[in-house]
């Protein structure tokens, strides 16, 4: 008779374990890269929203209107639109809406960014 050993087999569990975990390590990572990516993207937006408005303001056009064009053309949403004064002098602020991707479970779906526009 003889005797059957699983010897090495330790290091193969050792070996998968590392491996799962290095995969998760790296999902995260990316994940973690996707919402960063997509914060600064809505940040870029809110900001062109911004100068939308307040050169439509300068025009005599509705501000908020242009703001909200320019936020459908970068992918969101205007959520909030203050226009203050009027004319050649005005300041609009603006807040996006944007979709946080890829969508965990327990994690929020949208976030804000918010800018600030003059002459």
């Amino acid at each position: 008779m003889s005797r059957h050993t699983e010897r090495g087999s330790a290091g193969v569990l050792l070996t998968m374990g590392m491996s799962l975990a290095l995969l998760a390590s790296f999902t995260v990572a990316g994940v973690l890269i996707a919402w960063f990516s997509a914060a600064r993207h809505a940040e870029q937006a809110a900001e062109l929203a911004a100068l939308a408005a307040v050169s439509a303001s300068v025009q005599g056009a509705d501000p908020c209107s242009a703001a909200g064009e320019a936020a459908v053309r970068n992918g969101v949403s205007v959520a909030e639109c203050a226009v203050r004064g009027g004319g050649r002098h005005v300041v609009v602020e603006i807040a996006v809406r944007a979709p946080l991707e890829p969508a965990l479970p327990g994690a929020p779906r949208t976030f804000l960014r918010s800018a600030t526009a003059g002459t």
